[in-house]
């Protein structure tokens, strides 16, 4: 599955902005305030659609958009048409207060007839099928959800798998991961006999959580193929990452009626992250940014099964010969993942085809527009970049020559 195509009316600077994806990697280049960002957080939108409803009302919308998305599904077009009420908070974050979305799904169902099925009831049918009548029923789709059934069950199931992947789809904002110091030493997690459970923490801590998760879990080789490529067999960023593990334990008291007191002791394990470079120890708030964040990026590239990945400006707080690594790398796993980037690096052009280039702008009048740099050329000037490439520099180069503007 992959977005084959967007259209965005009235979010943000993508007052009318349409444009095509690559299956495999998306690399989009402009000037600030262009719309680079918007355009990643307008794909995002996607994913909150897949969300659990919102509380209808909660929250008075503050603008209203419309999203439409072409996605391949097994090699079959299936579009998703949403109007979507939007409350920005203090912190520019999209809060979805509601949306209406529809379905034109006849490569997958035969029939040419709109499903409104939203994606959240979609996705509730791959991981609660016993429920999903009742779920839907509340929510007035449950003879939407039927038809959809009665058309083609493999159709319901392959809408429903698109929204298992939607949700899975992840951003890495270019500021994400760039301040180690905010990034904790250590973290506890229960056990309770030989079951742990972690807590589920955010940003820089969750990092460490997922880090130590998946090192426990070696069966997957996720944490293997990480330390291969960020080790010294690697790029060569760490010498190691060990995790000492420490027993505690603490003591609570509930109070039941009648004033019984029940005395519970929870075992805890202490778990303290330590990354080696050279000869040292350090803790991960000790790591420089350029190392945390490329750390961070590769170890969930590698890793999540996420089939969508939408990167900010991987270029920041990295020097040049670790970012050429880094840009391989997610060449590399853009055959297994569709990838959408921003840059304003010209060194990253240098490592890209030329199809995979778009060129994000801004006007007053039309608000933000993307074009592909080869639909963008005249045939003539295409002509001459190609025969550049081929006999006197690199894409990058080309760029920064202006060929691009």
């Amino acid at each position: 599955m992959f977005v084959k195509k967007l259209q965005v009316h009235g979010y943000r600077s993508c007052l009318d902005t349409t444009f095509d994806l690559q299956e495999d990697l998306s690399v989009l280049i402009g000037p600030n305030s262009s719309g680079k960002t918007n355009i990643l957080n307008a794909m995002l939108l996607l994913k909150k659609l897949v969300q659990e409803p919102p509380l209808f009302g909660h929250d008075e919308a503050t603008g209203q958009c419309e999203l439409k998305a072409w996605f391949d599904v097994r090699g079959k077009t299936a579009i998703l048409t949403a109007t979507i009420d939007i409350n920005t908070d203090e912190h520019n974050n999209d809060n979805i207060v509601s949306s209406e979305q529809s379905w034109y799904a006849k490569d997958l169902t035969g029939d040419r007839k709109r499903i409104h099925v939203p994606l959240y009831v979609l996705k509730e049918y791959m991981s609660r099928r016993q429920s999903l009548f009742l779920g839907a029923s509340r929510r007035g789709y449950q003879l939407e959800v039927r038809r959809l059934a009665d058309t083609s069950n493999e159709a319901l199931r392959a809408l429903s798998s698109l929204a298992e992947q939607i949700d899975d789809m992840r951003y890495y904002s270019a500021s994400q991961f760039t301040n180690p110091g905010n990034c904790p030493v250590s973290f506890e997690i229960e056990q309770h006999g030989q079951r742990i459970r972690s807590y589920r923490p955010r940003g820089h801590a969750k990092f460490l959580v997922d880090l130590y998760n998946c090192h426990k879990q070696p069966s997957t080789r996720g944490y293997e193929r990480f330390l291969d490529i960020v080790g010294p067999n690697g790029i060569g960023l760490v010498d190691g990452i060990d995790f000492q593990e420490l027993q505690t334990s603490s003591i609570g008291y509930t109070v039941r009626s009648g004033g019984k007191v029940i005395r519970r002791s929870r075992e805890k394990i202490l778990v303290v992250p330590r990354f080696h470079i050279g000869n040292n120890n350090l803790s991960p708030n000790q790591l420089s940014e350029g190392t945390f964040k490329t750390i961070t990026l590769l170890f969930y590239l590698i890793t999540e099964a996420s089939r969508i990945l939408l990167v900010e400006e991987p270029e920041v707080c990295v020097h040049h010969g670790l970012l050429a690594s880094i840009i391989e790398l997610i060449k590399a796993y853009s055959a297994e993942k569709q990838i959408v980037l921003t840059t304003h690096s010209d060194f990253v052009l240098d490592a890209v085809l030329p199809e995979s280039v778009y060129v994000v702008e801004n006007t007053p009048e039309g608000g933000t527009k993307v074009s592909n740099i080869k639909s963008k050329m005249p045939r003539k000037e295409l002509a001459a970049l190609h025969a550049f490439l081929e006999t006197e520099g690199n894409l990058g180069e080309y760029w920064r020559a202006g060929g691009l503007d």
